[in-house]
């Protein structure tokens, strides 16, 4: 498998493909007694690709080589003064291997210059200390921990 990890605008179809082999991770969640397994739903996969698009999200593969390995919302889009930054990985496979660095740092280049939006947020779960180290790796950094939350921002 070829190594180079690069975005591509998400079509239905990968957002298809990809949900059929993604797992909740436990991480992700601030109650732990709200986890469950991920099943795959069409209907709720169609749903989810709506309500990206009504929200003005753009949403991105995370490819390594041909395949989907994760993916990246750009969202709470307010343009020329900021945007959100969110990233999952279709299941612990790709997690702990570079790719989500990768990856954010071309989402991170592509809000700055593509989109012309000087400021980033992020945010993670307390428990979610790969997100919150891979953040800080790439520049983010930590504005305020709430509710169960530590959030984070980047400016160009």
């Amino acid at each position: 498998m070829e190594n180079r990890v690069y975005l591509l605008p998400m079509t239905a179809e990968m957002f298809h493909e990809y949900y059929k082999e993604y797992e909740n991770d436990l991480d992700l969640y601030v109650d732990k007694c709200e986890y469950t397994p991920y099943t795959y739903d069409e209907e709720k996969v169609n749903r989810y690709i709506h309500r990206q698009i009504d929200q003005k999200r753009k949403v991105f593969a995370i490819m390594l080589g041909d395949e989907i390995v994760g993916e990246i919302v750009i969202k709470n889009i307010v343009d020329s003064e900021s945007a959100t930054l969110s990233i999952s990985m279709k299941n612990a496979k790709y997690k702990d291997r570079g790719i989500g660095t990768k990856a954010e740092k071309l989402a991170i280049q592509y809000v700055f210059y593509e989109l012309d939006i000087p400021v980033i947020y992020a945010d993670s779960v307390l428990s979610n200390t790969r997100s919150q180290h891979v953040l800080e790796k790439v520049g983010f950094e930590l504005i305020k921990e709430e509710n169960g939350f530590k959030f984070y921002r980047i400016d160009r």
